[in-house]
């Protein structure tokens, strides 16, 4: 199919979708340490292993969003979108992690003022679409028991019958904080809990504000994304070496002999997954827990106690909240869409098997109550299992699901190897290619995972339709990179054809899945500024705006794409 063929503008789209930009709070906000803010798993990372990012920068700055908001929100404004997807900074809220560590009020009022502004914004406002978890676990639940890797993230060992919160708890005081009681009580607490409920409870605009009505079914993720996993997946915690799978490219293989700590920043291309997790090369206590992580089963207890805190906190909302604010809540993930890279049964199997284990990973539980088969066949007692009142839980705990897609790969069958480790590539004996017969699949971006093949988004969405009983769907990420070439004018680098076409090829095909039924609801841009781009630091640039992080005043221009 041809996208030059498929017509796409404003009016193609029903009067409800929801078009808007994307950001996360450790990409843009910098103010890392102020107002009582805690560490994240990602300023400790930064600040401790600057190795660790290819230029060896870090967010402590960012954009400096958390002080120029209303200068970006008004730049949304301008250049006509009407929604922002922006996610709430954990230990931001809860500077140590937990209730008992305190709830900061300066980190309330902060997501407060934005959506405040944001929704009232020369009176036709920008409807907010909050994230609650985008990577950044607290640096302290890290050291105390490991993050997600261990289930007191998703039920504590206190046990107890929780009391309902009442109305006034419920729906707060538009003069000042609001009691602290139930939640600061609440026995078995998640720690994901803990977080969702000190935002709808301690503040006098939280859920007002945070999750506002509106005349669209207003969107609130509850968790995007996982944590982790590409460390985890590879048995790192801490600064071990690891041992390269098998299948790991040559040129890959050559980079990590001389150079090991290229290790993160060739995460996003070794796990050939866009932005998939955060990643945590140390901050472990070494007494109290392994440093070197074991990357065959690791990852499948990140993703199952990760699963489980998003059940629980969707469960906590429903029961006592979403009666008086009627919002919709989901989870995001990402997803590459793959072909067999062989006219061959095997490798028809294998590209099934790689969107099985990637987005089915965490799709499937919140549609079915289980993992696919697939993994249960090839992961076999080192996948988890979820207990019956589990399943109850996790199935439909999706309002919508949130699909954030960038590239699509080739798929090729490798054979399981019997002589390794276990580990998550042996798992899905799958390799990625990005060519066939020397030729790629697409035009290239600005990273080496980043192929253009807008034609990816529309076999995935019919996909998820058939498999996962048509679902509502948000686009909650797309987008296209460039590198940050400092040789050339500011001028120069805000225009941006590549970008432009990515978009509307993209939401050419989106148009088109949608007159074959799928229901998408809307869809974001990757991103609204340049920002710090995880282990690339700043030198990519995905922004519709072009920030100048040389001169000083991190200066906003729009790029073509924006205006």
């Amino acid at each position: 199919m041809d996208q030059s063929q498929i017509e796409v503008k404003c009016s193609s789209f029903p009067k409800d979708f929801i078009s808007g930009a994307a950001t996360s709070a450790y990409q843009i906000e910098g103010a890392w340490n102020v107002d009582g803010k805690g560490r994240s798993i990602w300023d400790y990372m930064t600040l401790h292993e600057p190795d660790s990012i290819a230029d060896g920068s870090n967010g402590c700055i960012a954009l400096d969003h958390y002080n120029r908001f209303k200068e970006d929100v008004a730049l949304m404004k301008k250049v006509g979108l009407d929604s922002y997807r922006f996610s709430i900074s954990w230990p931001r809220i809860l500077p140590g992690g937990r209730l008992c560590g305190g709830v900061s009020k300066e980190g309330i009022k902060y997501y407060n003022d934005l959506i405040d502004y944001s929704t009232n914004y020369f009176y036709v406002g920008i409807e907010p679409c909050a994230t609650l978890f985008h990577w950044d676990v607290p640096q302290c639940l890290q050291d105390q028991y490991g993050g997600f890797l261990d289930h007191q993230i998703v039920f504590s060992p206190r046990q107890g019958k929780p009391r309902p919160p009442s109305e006034e708890q419920v729906m707060g005081d538009r003069g000042g904080a609001t009691s602290t009681e139930h939640v600061m009580s609440r026995p078995g607490a998640t720690s994901m809990e803990q977080l969702l409920r000190s935002l709808i409870l301690q503040h006098r605009s939280a859920v007002p504000s945070l999750i506002t009505p509106s005349e669209r079914d207003p969107v609130t993720e509850v968790l995007a994304m996982v944590t982790n996993l590409p460390a985890y997946m590879n048995g790192i915690r801490g600064t071990e070496p690891f041992a390269m799978p098998q299948n790991f490219p040559d040129f890959l293989k050559e980079i990590l002999r001389t150079e090991p700590s290229a290790i993160a920043k060739s995460f996003p291309d070794l796990t050939y997954s866009i932005k998939m997790s955060g990643i945590e090369l140390s901050g472990m206590e070494k007494d109290s827990l392994s440093m070197k992580g074991n990357r065959g089963r690791e990852p499948y207890i990140v993703a199952h106690n990760l699963i489980l805190a998003h059940a629980h906190a969707v469960d906590i909302y429903r029961k006592h909240y979403k009666k008086h604010q009627g919002d919709t809540v989901g989870m995001t993930n990402v997803s590459t869409w793959f072909y067999p890279l062989r006219n061959t049964p095997e490798d028809a199997e294998a590209a099934s098997r790689a969107v099985d284990f990637m987005l089915g990973w965490f799709v499937a539980p919140v549609i079915t109550g289980d993992y696919p088969p697939s993994m249960r066949e090839n992961v076999g007692e080192r996948l988890p299992i979820f207990k019956p009142d589990e399943v109850k839980l996790v199935r439909g705990s999706c309002d919508f699901l949130g699909i954030n897609y960038y590239t699509t790969n080739y798929a090729k069958n490798i054979t399981k190897s019997t002589s390794s480790p276990p580990h998550y590539d042996n798992d899905r004996h799958v390799e990625n290619h990005t060519h066939r017969n020397g030729v790629p699949i697409g035009p290239r971006g600005g990273s080496m995972w980043l192929y253009i093949v807008p034609e990816g988004i529309f076999h995935l969405m019919p996909y998820i339709k058939e498999k996962y009983n048509n679902p509502a769907i948000f686009i909650t990420e797309n987008g296209v990179d460039e590198v940050n070439d400092k040789t050339i004018t500011i001028s120069k680098a805000r225009v941006d054809e590549i970008r432009i076409k990515y978009h509307r090829d993209h939401l050419a095909f989106l148009k088109k899945a949608m007159e074959h039924g799928v229901r998408v609801k809307g869809y974001f841009i990757w991103s609204f500024l340049d920002n710090f781009e995880w282990t690339q630091g700043y030198n990519l640039r995905f922004g519709i705006f072009y920030v100048d992080f040389e001169n000083g005043h991190l200066t906003r221009f729009p790029k073509s794409s924006a205006v």
